[in-house]
């Protein structure tokens, strides 16, 4: 017993110190711990803020200070009490890592290729609150989060226009599905341009797991699955049928119709118009259809139009596609090599309008005059352009707004031809003869060349109204945007009139009075065709002459994610 006593009386000091040492490193334990805590709850907050003013998500105007204040802010009402220059604050891009399943942040050479915003604290803190920090030392806390926001918008340029005619649209159908009799009816009409299809669906039905699965699908499979899709029904689902058996369909893809920016994280709950989808798959039927010498797929529409006391004019049209339009799906900034990485197309169209000008009366002429032959190339050019800002939803506030760069190109109206190679219309002047009054003479011949041009354009547009992220149960909202430009008040023709031979004598100077009516009359024709049949035909496409049609039908910001201590790819520079 003596012994124990003296053991004890040993022993209980050492276990006294070593029971205050321990319980001081757990307290210190727990300190460290909470401070770690505390400081990632503060690079969170920060991240989060900051994340609304990267690219994808800050409007049309980001910038670095921008982003860096929104993030000290909120660290600030977090408890951030160090200096500025303590949060490391870097913008760049959240995507997927080395390892399958992983998310890396990536530092981007400029601001508008972002999508996320990374915040960095490391601090230097002693071991131990109660013991010498000479016997401890330090340990430096490193804590980091990225924070991604963006809105994913579907856009296209293919549809949308209030003046979709059904009898246009039903030739074109009836063009590439080799039945000229062809007629789609106005409830059929109606149902394509009021219909938009989820993604989530047409997932479900064609057995893929995510929209990257659809893309190298055949354009037959496509049209197989919208009909399937929940609410699509006749008649457009019998329009969908024609479509999938049409000749050439084996050759098309999805992706040569639904554009999906690589990387993208595109929702389930995504919608595409229908309308546009369609058209998309007929002119693709029609690029593929094209064939012959002349290179142009003939649509099964004629016209009969007239000019009053003056002339009548019946026409028939040919369709040469450069390049079919595209529904684009992705987000609003740029890629890493400078270009924006949602765009969209507006088909690239060229028609073939051959008039046949039955003229009644000239100035001084009260007899029957002639019928003339006017072929005209009419090249519309297409146009693209770009999504390029999203202002998120943030707060109380559930609308987007969204901004889009339109590169509207020039459109041409020419007497001539189209080069089948390229598809670009070739002037070439009109041979007329006038006032056939015997059977092999003509009185009066003529040479004549049109050429008219509406200019393009580029410019930025913010779409008004703002795009409301809530859907309602009649569907997701769809903001349209009208480029008229100068429209057909642009359109600036030149007609020369020229080789003028009277009873085959150059006379023509004589006659003057009668060729500056001829010159009103070609005018006339071309402004009337122009406005009549040119015109409606390209805006049932989604284009015009001088004008476009863009079309967002679905916008979604599902898209927003923290990470916390994130692995880190190729840093290079703070902001």
């Amino acid at each position: 017993m003596r012994r124990q006593r003296g053991v004890l009386a040993f022993a209980t000091p050492l276990l006294i110190v070593l029971i205050v040492i321990l319980a001081t490193m757990a307290m210190d334990g727990a300190r460290l711990y909470s401070l770690r805590q505390e400081m990632q709850s503060q690079v969170n907050a920060a991240a989060l803020a900051a994340a609304d003013s990267a690219k994808s998500c800050g409007g049309s105007s980001v910038t670095a200070a921008g982003i860096r204040q929104r993030a000290l802010i909120a660290a600030r009402a977090q408890g951030y009490d160090g200096t500025d220059d303590d949060l490391l604050i870097t913008a760049g891009l959240i995507e997927d890592g080395e390892d399958s399943g992983t998310l890396a942040f990536h530092e981007t050479a400029s601001i508008e290729q972002t999508n996320a915003v990374m915040v960095r604290y490391q601090r230097d803190e002693p071991i131990s609150a109660l013991l010498p920090s000479e016997l401890l030392g330090a340990v430096t806390i490193d804590v980091n989060a990225a924070a991604r926001k963006e809105v994913i918008a579907t856009i296209s340029a293919s549809g949308g226009t209030a003046g979709i005619d059904g009898g246009l649209l039903g030739g074109l159908l009836g063009a590439v599905l080799g039945q000229p009799s062809y007629t789609l009816d106005p409830t059929s009409l109606s149902s394509l341009r009021n219909t938009t299809v989820k993604l989530g669906s047409l997932l479900q039905v064609l057995q893929v797991d995510q929209v990257t699965d659809i893309l190298p699908l055949g354009g037959e499979d496509l049209a197989n699955a919208l009909r399937e899709v929940g609410g699509i029904t006749a008649p457009v689902a019998n329009v969908l049928d024609d479509l999938a058996g049409a000749s050439g369909i084996e050759t098309i893809q999805v992706s040569d119709i639904i554009s999906v920016v690589e990387g993208s994280s595109v929702p389930e709950s995504s919608e595409f118009p229908l309308y546009d989808v369609v058209i998309s798959l007929v002119l693709n039927l029609a690029e593929r259809q094209q064939a012959g010498p002349d290179g142009i797929l003939a649509l099964p529409v004629n016209v009969d139009l007239s000019l009053p006391a003056v002339a009548d004019i019946s026409a028939v049209v040919g369709l040469h596609v450069g390049e079919p339009s595209t529904v684009a799906i992705g987000p609003a900034r740029r890629g890493l090599n400078g270009d924006w990485r949602t765009r969209f197309y507006a088909p690239d169209i060229t028609l073939l309008v051959d008039a046949t000008v039955n003229v009644l009366s000239l100035p001084g002429v009260s007899v029957g005059v002639a019928d003339i032959s006017l072929p005209l190339a009419v090249n519309a050019g297409g146009g693209n352009g770009a999504f390029t800002s999203a202002l998120c939803a943030r707060g109380t506030d559930n609308d987007v707004l969204m901004g889009i760069q339109l590169n509207r190109s020039v459109a041409r109206i020419a007497s001539g031809r189209i080069d089948p190679a390229t598809g670009a219309a070739v002037t070439e002047p009109v041979e007329i003869e006038l006032l056939n009054l015997l059977p092999l003479l003509s009185v009066l011949s003529v040479e004549a060349e049109i050429e008219g041009e509406v200019p393009g354009v580029s410019e930025n547009v913010i779409l008004d109204p703002e795009y409301p992220l809530y859907c309602d149960d009649e569907g997701c909202a769809e903001v349209a945007f009208e480029d008229y430009g100068q429209g057909l008040s642009g359109l600036d023709l030149d007609i020369d009139v020229s080789d003028t031979k009277l009873l085959e004598l150059p006379l023509g100077w004589l006659l003057n009075p009668l060729l500056n009516g001829l010159t009103g009359l070609l005018d006339g024709v071309v402004s009337l065709l122009a406005t009549a049949l040119i015109n409606p035909l390209l805006e049932t496409l989604g284009l015009g002459l001088g004008s476009m049609s863009v079309m967002v039908s679905n916008a979604n910001q599902q898209n927003i994610q923290l990470i916390e201590n994130v692995a880190i790819v190729e840093l290079r520079a703070e902001l």
